[in-house]
């Protein structure tokens, strides 16, 4: 009886005798021959992986733990199909210090020798499930990896609740590996049972009819149930911004045969939203905007929306009527009222419009169709004058980036084509087009390259009609800095600043990112307004600070005009990149 319990007694002997020859020592743990996938799950199994880099105050748990280390790297390679490892184990100590070094030859992969997978059920006939079935990598032959098996079974599950088959369950799943043979045999049985469709769609009381509301639902009664499908009505009920709670589910318990009744839980935002805030650019000054929102009109979903923008130089106030479409996730019509006016050095402006407009929101492009009528009275240090026009427009816009505020990589492209005929209310002839981009691109995790393009091209009859707000300057924060705001393009016979009918400009920027709050840019801007083909571009070079602030980056721009002025010109903005 003595005699079997003597290598326990040891190994706790060992255990517990301290060992005052070893102070100050400590373990390096070293794996080699696996690769990096297969050391990481090894070193999570070793228990003397718990040693590593720490001192050695009791080298007798450290023999312990090291002659259970072969045994643990053995169990961490099966997942990989490696049953018949080969491992030489060695723990020497180097001067103070101990090396515990395990050298791997994981062998050969035991290969799966037969394979039986079905699905039954009516996901038997479902091309997804045939799909997935066709991508797995288990093959007879193929080396058994654990992680492949679980995936499959992790895959037809996720299959299966997404498209409705809510009985779903395996009837049959198992690995088998034969050390004798050298070979896994894997058993895999999935039965679907029925697919289960969309029943009855109840809406909890809200202030919108149940009539509207069904626009925004991606599927209809009969529809075989679908987890993304409930994911998009979701989605477009709160993007919609008529509820601050949107809950989408089956009522499974409530069943009709395979008919699932369906609840959508809302809750409404409150009905008025209102918006303050204040801010500060070169271009504009000191700034204010405030605004009002009716989320719902009535029960149909109409809104209403007006908005005050007053600055030194600019003050604007828009009011918009805006009706839902057929579709009013993606579409929407409306009717809007715009009074603004522009005091600046350059241009002094009174404009009134009225207008329509149809918008689409789709993937990639946001389309505007839009008809407004518009009356300008401006002057240019002379004489004021007043034109009118009717203006067809369409506009088309696509932004691409994952987080607006935080933007590693994007682009945002926009183009817009208006014009006018004098047979339709309007003074004078003209076409107009109107080009923009700019992409954002990170070079490594610190910096950025960011480029900006717009032009602009109009073939008018009568120029001195076309009034300022539909005329060309460059200069300034967002065109070419070095220049005072709307500062470039073609002057008058005296002299005086009066636009072009067409625009080039481009920039480019190089940004280094200090830290998570600030960087570093360096950047070059040229372009100008002008008539015909009489371009002389103006160039601005400069360096500047940012700051990434919670509602987007804040730029200190310090910018040198390229001409026999000479001079500098501060510039300071905040908003999104793109």
């Amino acid at each position: 009886m003595l005699k079997r319990w003597v290598p326990d007694i040891v190994v706790l002997l060992l255990c517990i005798t301290p060992v005052f020859s070893t102070e100050g020592s400590t373990l390096k743990v070293k794996i080699e021959g696996v690769n990096q996938a297969q050391e990481q799950n090894i070193l999570s199994l070793l228990s003397i992986q718990q040693l590593h880099q720490q001192e050695i105050t009791n080298p007798g748990r450290m023999r312990y733990l090291h002659n259970k280390a072969s045994a643990e790297i053995s169990k961490a390679l099966q997942p990989y199909g490696f049953y018949r490892p080969e491992i030489i184990p060695q723990l020497t100590k180097n001067n103070e210090d101990w090396l515990a070094h395990y050298r791997v030859t994981p062998g050969p992969a035991i290969p799966i020798g037969s394979l039986d997978i079905q699905v039954l059920g009516e996901a038997q006939q479902d091309d997804p499930f045939k799909k997935l079935l066709a991508a797995t990598p288990l093959s007879i032959g193929a080396p058994l990896i654990h992680e492949e098996y679980e995936s499959l079974k992790r895959g037809l599950l996720s299959l299966a609740t997404e498209r409705g088959y809510y009985q779903a369950r395996f009837i049959q799943h198992y690995v088998e590996v034969n050390l004798e043979r050298y070979q896994a045999n894997i058993s895999l049985h999935f039965d679907s049972g029925p697919r289960f469709t969309v029943g009855e769609l109840r809406f909890t009381p809200n202030p919108l009819t149940e009539d509207f509301l069904r626009r925004y639902v991606p599927f209809k009664t009969g529809d075989p149930m679908q987890s993304s499908a409930l994911i998009d009505l979701q989605s477009n009920l709160i993007d919609s911004d008529y509820f601050q709670r949107v809950e989408v589910q089956p009522l499974w318990s409530q069943a009709d045969g395979i008919n699932v009744p369906i609840e959508v839980a809302v809750e409404a935002h409150k009905r008025t939203k209102y918006q303050a805030g204040v801010g500060y650019g070169t271009d504009t000054g000191a700034r204010v905007k405030l605004g009002m929102t009716r989320r719902w009109v009535n029960n149909r979903g109409h809104q209403f929306n007006t908005q005050l923008l007053a600055s030194q130089i600019h003050t604007g106030l828009t009011a918009e009527y805006a009706i839902p479409g057929l579709q009013p996730q993606h579409d929407r019509y409306t009717v809007h009222l715009k009074l603004n006016n522009e005091n600046s050095t350059t241009v002094d402006a009174d404009n009134y419009s009225f207008g329509t407009s149809w918008q689409h929101q789709g993937l990639p492009w946001k389309r505007v169709l839009s008809l407004e009528w518009q009356q300008e009275r401006f002057d240019f240090d002379g004489p004021s004058q007043t034109t009118q026009f009717l203006i067809p427009r369409i506009s088309l816009t696509r932004l691409s980036t994952g987080d607006r505020l935080n933007i590693r990589n994007g682009q945002r492209y926009s183009l817009q084509l208006l014009g006018a005929s004098d047979d339709l209310l309007s003074d004078t002839n003209f076409v107009q087009l109107r080009l923009g981009t700019k992409v954002v691109r990170s070079l490594t995790p610190n910096w950025r390259l960011l480029g900006r393009a717009d032009a602009g091209v109009t073939a008018v009859d009568s120029f001195d009609q076309l009034p300022a707000t539909l005329r060309f300057f460059a200069g300034g924060d967002n065109s070419v800095r070095g220049y005072d705001y709307q500062s470039l393009g073609p002057r008058n016979n005296e002299g005086t600043l009066i636009g072009g009918p067409h625009l080039l400009t481009a920039s480019a920027e190089l940004e280094y990112r200090l830290s998570e709050n600030w960087g570093l840019a360096t950047f070059i801007d040229s372009g100008d307004a002008f008539e015909d083909t009489d371009i002389h571009m103006q160039t601005g070079i400069g360096v500047g600070l940012r700051w990434f602030s919670p509602i987007g980056p804040v730029r200190l721009d310090l910018a040198f005009p390229q001409n026999d002025d000479g001079g500098f010109q501060l510039h300071f903005s905040l908003g999104p990149d793109l």
